[in-house]
């Protein structure tokens, strides 16, 4: 028997028929590669401008908030210098009710209030547009006023307006405190200003206080209603929320009114306030949402192209196997054969062995029992074969009843022993047979040894003639 642990890494698989040109098969595969590099180079292009983008409209919204935080300070800090450069004045500490009524009223619109009053040491607060005076002796706001230099309240909901109001310290001659001098600043003035910062794309500004509640805005029917952020539906205030617990400048992505925003968020430590801004994340990149439709066609035709070309190959693959097999037998065809020695010809590192066998007296067989039992001869032998020789190498018809097998490595005593075994087992398979008949082969070897560059033709001539001189020998 042959040692199959010693030759069965020395079979060798059978070069398929291939119909693409290995240049036509280095575009095809270049092609698919451009494809690939091109949608890839175009994701990452994509990528990167977002990013680009982002980091761009970033930086501005930093600036623009640090000049809405200088623009918000400074007005403040404008109106308190006022009130307190007023509160100086001794008309103002040393007058009574009535000529202090007398030399702020009209004032007020001028100085770029809402109003002014003063608050009094004993409580009393003086309403001079009003012309009113109340007690607001058990008012949170008289604690505050009284307690503080300067003050300064959450927005005020009444009247015809949404005012904030600064309060400033009125100090008598002896820099005793008698009591305070209080601006109303109409929210409106805020808006204005805000207005004037609204962003050059499709977003938002505002300021709001820890609460949520919208202090300025440039949609100020927020402040007028009352709203507060964190109560909004389809809104994402978790970033604000940070901002404020932490005391902190915050930047991020956040949702409002179910639109994705670019936020900025800058932290007003004087107020404990924030002032928000946000950009529409879909205009910030509706200059790339073209490239990403691109995009996807590109990926929607290459789908297609994949789709194509692997019903392509699949179609070529079965006309390969259609070239490749024999029709009646099932072993490897002549053109899988003639392929596979084209490919070996100048392949000299092996020993190669072509081994031809013909059926003896397979024409008397169909001549006596018809060509339907010949073909079942044929089958059952190019079975036998396959079953002795396909792990050792290649077996294909050559056409009638001629059978080649192409051998690798295979030292010739034992593929004389191959060779005896199939003649075994063509006795075995005789005896299996519901007709009696002649059943068994000649065959004829030729070795085209390891380095020697013989054409294979030669050992294929070589093959087929050994074959005809153990048939002569057979007879």
């Amino acid at each position: 028997m042959v040692n199959e642990k010693k030759f069965r890494e020395k079979k060798f698989r059978e070069k398929k028929i291939s119909y693409i040109k290995p240049l036509d098969r280095v575009i095809l595969i270049a092609v698919f590669v451009m494809f690939i590099v091109l949608l890839v180079g175009i994701r990452i292009g994509t990528q990167s401008y977002k990013e680009s983008q982002i980091v761009a409209l970033q930086d501005f919204m930093d600036i623009l908030a640090e000049t809405q935080k200088a623009q918000f300070e400074r007005y403040v800090s404008e109106k308190i210098s006022l009130l307190q450069g007023w509160a100086t004045f001794p008309e103002i500490y040393e007058m009574d009710t009535a000529q202090q009524e007398a030399f702020i009223k009209g004032r007020s619109k001028a100085m770029g209030f809402h109003h002014i009053f003063i608050i009094r040491e004993d409580g009393m607060g003086i309403y001079i547009e009003e012309n009113t005076i109340r007690d607001q002796r058990n008012e949170i706001f008289y604690e505050n006023v009284m307690k503080q230099d300067i003050y300064i309240t959450e927005p005020f909901y009444g009247g015809d307006a949404v005012t904030m109001t600064i309060s400033v310290s009125i100090r008598d001659e002896n820099g005793e405190k008698v009591g305070a001098l209080c601006g109303a600043i109409d929210l409106n003035e805020l808006q204005r200003m805000f207005s004037q910062n609204r962003m050059f794309m499709k977003g938002f500004s505002y300021l709001i206080n820890s609460d949520g509640a919208y202090i300025a805005s440039t949609d100020m029917n927020k402040v007028y209603d009352k709203e507060t952020i964190y109560e909004e539906e389809g809104t994402d205030s978790s970033l604000i929320s940070e901002a404020f617990a932490q005391s902190a400048d915050m930047s991020g992505v956040m949702m409002q009114d179910d639109v994705e925003y670019l936020a900025n968020i800058t932290y007003l430590k004087d107020y404990d306030w924030v002032i928000v801004q946000g950009i529409s994340m879909e205009e910030i990149f509706k200059g790339v949402r073209y490239i990403d439709d691109w995009y996807y066609f590109a990926l929607a035709i290459i789908v297609v192209l994949i789709v194509c070309v692997a019903r392509i190959i699949f179609y070529w693959n079965r006309n390969n196997r259609k070239i490749n097999t024999d029709t009646l037998t099932g072993c490897r065809s002549r053109a899988a054969m003639q392929n596979l020695l084209e490919y070996l010809e100048h392949i000299y590192k092996y020993d190669i062995t072509v081994i031809y066998f013909d059926l003896n007296y397979f024409k008397q067989i169909n001549d006596t029992y018809g060509h339907e039992q010949g073909d079942k001869i044929l089958c059952l032998f190019a079975k036998t074969l396959m079953e002795v020789f396909d792990r050792w190498g290649q077996v294909g018809r050559m056409g009638g009843d001629e059978f080649m097998v192409v051998l690798r490595d295979v030292p010739e005593e034992e593929t004389r022993q191959l060779c005896r075994q199939l003649s075994e087992r063509l006795t075995e398979q005789k005896r299996k047979l519901d007709f009696a008949c002649e059943l068994s082969t000649s065959y004829g070897f030729a070795t085209r040894k390891q380095g020697s560059r013989e054409p294979l033709d030669n050992i294929i001539i070589q093959a087929d003639q050994n074959m005809y001189r153990f048939k002569e020998k057979y007879r």
